[in-house]
């Protein structure tokens, strides 16, 4: 399968690094802008660079568009057009009226467009698919120190849209409100975040996403009726708390056994599958979609509170 990377800053090398890795994949070339990235990645995988992404067009089935947010809309729109199969990071778009609009071109094309939400792809969030089942509270914290990319969006865009997609995806229910606060400190996106969603179920999540601390910390804490989960998506572990039925109850820790993995290669190795296949992504435009509705949703609510704040100082 001829596949192409659009983008080869700090994530799309690893995108190209693995393309040129798997048997079953060309990796025909790289694009970048700054031609002399491009270049560089292009002789580090022994591809071929290229400077304008059109130049992919007639030589790739399937492409990474590791790009900032606010050119997914044209990129996609054109490899759609062109009949390629995307996968395109996330968050999908800068909006819901383009992520519309892609979903609309796919479908009329046939193609298989992926959104990177490679947490999904995580060993220890595919164990848990299978054991979760109604989560009363979950409390998600991702935080990590500030590095000088991704600032074209805040950190609600960053960081914890992975969690909004990984939660929504166990709730599975509405979301019927939501509580936000968010501040900046090094950009002038907000730089820390702290939500609260309630869904139609019932069930209520904590996501805090900050990029201004000293450790980085990514982990995930379920409440079920009847037992406790707690995820380490560094680590990739997962523990199970049980309480027994016995007279004196007492709470078993299980841990199960994880195969390991690059959730990246996981996620790539789908994407390709899928493409074989005609198969529909784990991940596909929808689900970006909808994570980057609650997202938007946050963000909304995070504007009313600072508009408040301000008419509460003047």
């Amino acid at each position: 399968m001829r596949v192409g990377v659009v983008g080869v800053g700090y994530l799309g090398q690893h995108h190209a690094r693995i393309y040129s890795e798997l048997p079953e994949v060309e990796l025909v070339g790289v694009v970048d802008i700054n031609k002399e990235r491009a270049r560089e990645i292009a002789d580090r995988y022994h591809t071929t660079p290229f400077f304008d992404y059109r130049e992919l067009f007639g030589k790739v089935d399937a492409v990474s568009i590791v790009v900032p947010t606010v050119l997914h809309r044209m990129i996609a729109g054109h490899f759609i057009e062109e009949g390629v199969n995307i996968l395109i990071e996330k968050p999908v778009t800068t909006n819901l009226e383009e992520a519309r609009e892609l979903m609309e071109m796919a479908n009329r094309k046939r193609v298989i467009l992926q959104v990177g939400h490679i947490e999904r792809f995580n060993s220890a969030v595919i164990e848990l698919s299978k054991i979760v089942d109604r989560p009363i509270f979950i409390d998600c914290c991702r935080m990590g120190p500030y590095v000088n990319r991704n600032v074209d969006v805040g950190v609600v865009l960053d960081l914890m849209i992975h969690d909004i997609d990984i939660v929504t995806s166990i709730v599975k229910s509405e979301v019927v409100k939501v509580h936000a606060f968010g501040y900046s400190v090094f950009s002038r996106q907000e730089d820390i975040a702290n939500t609260q969603l309630v869904f139609a179920n019932g069930c209520i999540a904590n996501l805090t996403a900050s990029r201004i601390t000293r450790k980085k910390i990514r982990r995930m804490e379920i409440t079920q009726i009847d037992s406790f989960i707690s995820i380490d998506y560094l680590e990739q572990e997962l523990a199970v708390y049980k309480k027994t039925s016995a007279l004196t109850p007492q709470v078993l820790m299980e841990k199960p056994i994880i195969q390991k993995g690059e959730p990246l290669r996981l996620e790539l190795e789908h994407f390709v599958r899928c493409v074989r296949n005609g198969e529909k992504p784990l991940v596909g435009l929808e689900e970006g979609k909808n994570a980057l509705e609650i997202a938007l949703m946050i963000l909304e609510e995070m504007k009313k509170g600072q508009d408040e704040r301000l008419e509460e100082r003047v």
